[in-house]
């Protein structure tokens, strides 16, 4: 990532801005100390991004601590908040009507493919909407780019069907994954902000399209082979702390109520089949969680849901155990 830019100080002598939001910023420097950015230079970029909007300028002065946190998770994600760069910015929010507003830390889908990148998981990826005037879309499966012909020009390219994200892996291969736009509304309804009676300023009706390309990016790191802790801290911060909704929409994954697994024998040949291809591929991507959600949402009977974690659990401990084995050969 370029760090390039001469940024130039704001003017903080402004009426608009009274001292507040200045010492918050002053006083998440210490947490910049591990950081892999630069104190100076975020504390530069944040001022900008307050000083340009009055509202966020006010919410950050009359609620600083929550300033001062967004600071810290700046520092903890490691995304700068360079304008040019466009991969994180400090937001307004408030979860509901009778709470005060709060500064966040909101980043973009671009900063969430950074994210990736940067971890290593992925080389790069692509994402687009999919709306019903375009001339074509075809989708090919995970593993083969989907044909999608329309004018990026456009201004009525009609309502939005769906999106796709194709990452390039460090294989070389490419990774598909696709959303509907039922599972992108799914996403927005479990937003707490959105429900909320008023979210003017819910970021699910400001930047709508934006946010359609982030919830699919969420779904499509799952996939992505090694996803990282650190993702997985920065999904949570979006989810949780900022109320955006969850990323994954599967059925009950959970095995709590399932019965023991039946005997390979009693399962039908053809769930056989198909748990092995989903465990054949977590293996593959070391994508276990992601595929546990999966076998969640498509096997709808216990006994045979039960067979394919079961299935999974002993793949995953396999392949740990091969993991284990060459780090001490290795050693």
């Amino acid at each position: 990532m370029s760090t390039n830019h001469r940024a130039s100080a704001p003017n903080i002598t402004s009426e608009l801005a009274r001292k507040e939001y200045i010492a918050a910023i002053e006083k998440s420097a210490a947490m910049f100390s591990e950081s892999t950015l630069d104190f100076t230079r975020e504390k530069v970029f944040s001022a900008q991004q307050l000083l340009k909007n009055e509202f966020t300028l006010k919410v950050a002065n009359n609620n600083p601590s929550s300033l001062k946190l967004a600071m810290y998770s700046v520092a903890a994600v490691g995304l700068t908040l360079n304008p040019q760069l466009g991969l994180a910015y400090l937001v307004p929010r408030r979860d509901r009507t009778s709470d005060p507003f709060k500064i966040v830390l909101d980043i973009s889908y671009r900063g969430l493919i950074e994210i990736a990148v940067q971890c290593g998981a992925i080389i790069s990826a692509g994402v687009e909407l999919v709306c019903k005037k375009d001339k074509l879309f075809k989708y090919h499966g995970r593993f083969t780019y989907p044909d999608h012909d329309f004018d990026p020009f456009s201004s009525d390219r009609g309502a939005v069907r769906g999106d796709y994200c194709v990452a390039q892996l460090p294989n070389g291969g490419e990774l598909v994954e696709a959303m509907s736009i039922a599972d992108m509304n799914k996403a927005r309804k479990l937003s707490s902000a959105y429900a909320s009676e008023n979210n003017s300023a819910c970021s699910w009706v400001t930047w709508e399209d934006q946010m359609q390309l982030k919830t699919l990016v969420k779904r499509a790191y799952k996939w992505w082979p090694s996803p990282s802790p650190r993702m997985g801290k920065v999904l949570q911060l979006l989810n949780e702390e900022n109320s955006e909704g969850l990323a994954i929409l599967a059925g009950n994954s959970g095995s709590n109520a399932l019965p023991p697994p039946p005997d390979r024998r009693e399962v039908p040949i053809v769930v056989q089949n198909t748990v092995k291809q989903l465990v054949d591929r977590a293996v593959q991507q070391n994508a276990f969680e992601a595929c546990r959600e999966l076998m969640g949402s498509r096997i709808k009977n216990p006994a045979e849901l039960s067979f394919a974690y079961s299935e999974l659990d002993k793949a995953k401990a396999e392949s740990e155990a091969k993991m284990h084995e060459q780090k001490v050969v290795n050693a």
